[in-house]
């Protein structure tokens, strides 16, 4: 099964971003998306963005409001994959195959104005930060980078000193996760009449990390 990209081409990365969305590649069955677009078969990261920024997204979320509101925060978005194959029909990382890496990014970046790098996945096999660092950068993750979930690039890559940070995954299936860790479990008590604690935490970090 072999997965081609289908929206680097149309979406790329525009002069004027300041900050810069990557992820891996989106799933296969691209025909059957909600929308369009880069996570747009779950519409997980642009749910949670609509609730940070209620109806920014449009109402309900829309391919229209998602672009408005990228381009109105200079938020540009990525993937660091372009074509795959797929050991197994799945959306996941681990059963990706890649075959061509997105390198056009690196110029586009070069020539954007983007001072932080948000990653939705982090340092295993097949993850989006994994991928730009190790494979696409060449360079090493190390302990400390594990550990604060990101770094500061070099100004030698880009001109200039870039933030690389990875995101707590915008998927609901990483919410098992996210509620056993360190940074959850410190900020529990502000959620604890909530329902649904561990998705409101996750609304409040991304509005921080998007404002």
């Amino acid at each position: 099964m072999t997965t081609i990209h289908q929206y680097l081409d149309e979406y790329k990365i525009s002069s004027d971003s300041e900050k810069l969305i990557v992820g891996t590649i989106h799933p296969h069955d691209h025909d059957n998306f909600k929308i369009p677009f880069f996570y747009g078969n779950k519409l997980s990261i642009w749910t949670i963005l609509n609730e940070a920024f209620p109806n920014e997204l449009g109402t309900p979320i829309s391919l229209d409001g998602i672009i408005k509101f990228l381009k109105k925060n200079k938020i540009a978005i990525s993937d660091t994959i372009r074509e795959c194959e797929r050991k197994n029909a799945t959306a996941l990382d681990r059963d990706l195959l890649p075959i061509k890496l997105n390198h056009e990014m690196i110029e586009q970046i070069r020539n954007s104005k983007i001072q932080e790098i948000l990653f939705t996945s982090g340092f295993q096999k097949n993850n989006a930060f994994k991928l730009f660092y190790v494979d696409i950068l060449k360079q090493a993750i190390t302990k400390e980078i594990r550990d604060n979930r990101g770094v500061t690039l070099d100004p030698k890559f880009f001109g200039r000193p870039i933030k690389l940070t990875v995101l707590y995954s915008p998927a609901g299936t990483a919410n098992i996760g996210l509620s056993k860790s360190k940074i959850f479990l410190s900020n529990k008590d502000k959620y604890s009449n909530s329902e649904r604690q561990v998705q409101d935490f996750k609304v409040a970090y991304y509005r921080e990390k998007f404002t």
